[in-house]
């Protein structure tokens, strides 16, 4: 059994993103940490912070083969008599960069976005290929924990649970941190943080599939924290950002396979339901359907988050959009390449006067149009170039 490219490829995106997305909740270590709910968040974290890491995992196999009970297999027990077929199994690396977004943040709430990136080719610039909301604590959870709290707790080891102070260090920077780790029979969760500002320095994990087939080695280092200067960040959401609101958009999604030289369209349906808002950060359900001509319609539902902390998402504050020029830079990132830029102020082909924002590094493009009267994206473009494929999407608000 040989494994396609592609087929490896996905085997990677998922490993590298499932020790970093746990679903739309945020760690709560308010029982391993007293006194963390009733703290606010560090100074340092506000809207439009984001903190970004280097992290790389790997599948690694216990076998390299395993028996099915088939019929028609060519492998037959000697006790028993029954046929078996013999596979190959396989594992995967990949590493990338996952970065962090401060979506929103009040006395009680932290809104976080959590963004993964791949290097393409494995050394190649960053590609985009998941994100996931991380809804918690204003004092911390995951990326970040209130020094004061960190502080507090008491070095252990047993029961699970191990706390010891150390010194941590990351290129020619040595932190005073604490690092925390959790263990059970098939996963250990550790993670490293500073004891100055709270913020997350490290994190490995290590986790065993079902019957200890195979285990997920994981981690992710720090790289830097930065303030973007983002046009809208103290402006609230439009009005019409609620729970129960609901964006339907219709277009298509186009693969390239370079080598062979053929394209393969197909149709593409997605509602985003909007399930929590607050003035500044949203959380919905995206559901999403697929269709390629001869083969079954493919769909897929994921939970995802937005507001006045990020470049670009479902709704921008009308009045910060009408501020924007042709041209402006809103943001430029050292970690990705990433350039968020003013692409146009122009009339779409519904008569609506809109603004385009533009993302763009060396591999990937998006551009996101906004109706300027309610600050709602109208359509989508994106371009993703690989080595032996590219894929474009075009999607218009119905």
């Amino acid at each position: 059994m040989i494994i396609s490219n592609k087929m490896r490829m996905l085997l990677i995106i998922m490993i590298l993103t499932s020790p970093f997305f746990g679903g739309s909740d945020a760690q709560d270590l308010s029982g391993l940490i007293p006194g963390l709910q009733n703290l606010p968040a560090p100074a340092w974290v506000r809207e439009g912070i984001r903190i970004s890491y280097y992290s790389a995992t790997a599948d690694v196999n216990t076998a390299n083969e395993k028996f099915i009970l088939d019929e028609e297999g060519d492998w037959v027990g000697q006790t028993t008599g029954k046929r078996y077929r013999r596979e190959e199994l396989f594992g995967a690396a990949g590493h990338g960069v996952t970065q962090v977004d401060v979506l929103s943040i009040d006395d009680r709430v932290a809104a976080l976005k959590v963004n993964s990136w791949l290097y393409s080719g494995f050394t190649g610039p960053l590609m985009p290929i998941k994100q996931a909301p991380a809804i918690g604590l204003a004092a911390g959870g995951d990326w970040y924990i209130h020094p004061e709290a960190l502080a507090s707790m008491t070095e252990r080891r047993g029961g699970g649970v191990t706390i010891i102070r150390m010194p941590y260090t990351i290129g020619t920077v040595t932190y005073n941190a604490i690092r925390i780790q959790q263990e059970s029979e098939t996963a250990t969760f550790a993670r490293v943080y500073d004891l100055e500002d709270g913020k997350l320095l490290a994190t490995f994990n290590a986790v065993s599939s079902a019957g200890g087939l195979s285990t997920v080695f994981a981690q992710g280092i720090f790289i830097g924290v930065r303030q973007m200067d983002l046009p809208w960040l103290g402006h609230d959401l439009p009005a019409w950002v609620k729970a129960g609101t609901v964006l339907r958009f219709e277009g298509t999604k186009t693969y390239e396979a370079i080598r062979a030289g053929t394209v393969m369209p197909s149709g593409v349906s997605l509602e985003m339901r909007i399930d929590d808002a607050a003035k500044r950060y949203y959380t919905y359900t995206q559901s999403g359907s697929m269709y390629v001509p001869g083969f079954p319609t493919q769909y897929g539902q994921d939970k995802l988050a937005g507001g006045i902390g990020e470049p670009g998402g479902l709704a921008m504050p009308p009045a910060a959009l009408a501020s924007l020029r042709a041209g402006q830079i809103i943001d430029e990132d050292p970690v990705t390449g990433i350039i968020a830029r003013v692409v146009d102020l122009t009339r779409d082909d519904a008569g609506r006067e809109t603004v385009v924002i533009g993302l763009e590094n060396q591999v990937y493009s998006a551009e996101l149009a906004y109706d300027l009267g309610t600050g709602s994206m109208v359509s989508f473009l994106e371009t993703k170039l690989g080595a032996e494929s590219n894929e474009y999407a075009d999607l218009r608000l119905v």
